[in-house]
């Protein structure tokens, strides 16, 4: 798998930003990577920001490229010398033009932050990103108890990682495999069996003895987690098997473990979408209560 050479960091200029671009920093220092902050002037506004990143007068008005250009100054001074850094604004659709500079750069990583806004605007563009990127996106919350995903010496990272066993799953587990080796994390491997599944496999069997029961469908998908294990990560990876609708139980899970990170493929998503609603799946991003990584199909085999 290739490594992080290069991580994109959108900035809306809110309080959020700080932990953004923190953790941005903690990764490009793990990896070696080169940072890229960027900003549109074309972002919602951010309403009450940093006092010494935005003024009253620029924030209550119109954003001159001028002022952002300078704002991004600002904050490029302010990033430790040994993180090669650079900077710059755009104008126009905010989607469109992190998805266009995303592949022009290109990204190994895209670290944004979500305000938890109930807008329709605001969750679509979130949305809009996670589909359509083509490099693995990081999504913090605008919540400052959120830990971070990158270890510190006096505390090992619980990351929980769903799959579905779907290609895109198992290329995701794969990424998060390569990510634990260099990052140190404990990981916890979850699958869910649908109740759906179990009452269809039920319902189509010709007779009640050929039917899988529902404590056979946890054995043998438990079994099937625990060959996935690299060797190497045996003491690092536990396994977890749990019935239920997917997207309550990733929730569910995350919460007992108290884990600082959900590593997960984005066709878990679409998966998610032929059991719920819009709203449903997108209500699982906001509710996780931590960094949700998200893992392309086609970039997580790289």
């Amino acid at each position: 798998m290739a490594m992080i050479k290069t991580v994109l960091c959108p900035v809306d200029f809110t309080p959020v930003c700080e932990r953004e671009i923190a953790l941005a920093i903690d990764l490009c220092r793990t990896f070696g990577s080169r940072l890229v902050l960027h900003h549109n002037l074309e972002a919602p506004s951010p309403g009450m920001a940093m006092a010494w990143m935005w003024n009253q007068e620029n924030a209550a008005g119109q954003r001159p490229q001028a002022d952002a250009e300078a704002t991004l100054r600002e904050l490029l001074k302010k990033l430790p010398a040994d993180v090669q850094a650079e900077a710059c604004v755009s104008d126009g659709q905010v989607a469109s033009t992190l998805l266009y500079l995303e592949r022009q750069l290109p990204a190994d990583l895209l670290v944004m932050a979500t305000h938890g806004r109930s807008t329709e605007d605001h969750s679509s563009l979130a949305e809009r990103l996670i589909e359509r990127s083509t490099c693995p996106v990081l999504v913090l919350h605008d919540c400052e108890s959120e830990a971070s995903p990158i270890p510190k010496p006096e505390k090992r990272v619980e990351v929980l990682v769903p799959t579905d066993w779907s290609e895109g799953g198992m290329q995701a587990v794969e990424y998060a495999f390569e990510l634990a080796r260099t990052l140190h994390w404990r990981i916890h491997l979850l699958h869910v069996v649908s109740v759906g599944d179990v009452t269809r496999t039920e319902v189509s069997a010709p007779s009640m003895m050929s039917a899988k029961s529902p404590g056979e469908m946890l054995a043998e998908n438990r079994a099937r987690l625990d060959d996935l294990v690299p060797q190497d990560l045996r003491e690092r990876v536990l396994c977890y098997v749990e019935l239920g609708e997917p997207s309550e139980k990733i929730v569910e899970v995350s919460r007992r473990l108290e884990v600082e990170c959900i590593v997960m493929g984005m066709h878990a998503r679409s998966l998610l979408r032929r059991f719920f609603t819009h709203d449903t799946s997108r209500e699982l991003l906001h509710r996780a209560g931590c960094p949700v990584w998200f893992i392309p199909g086609e970039k997580a085999a790289a």
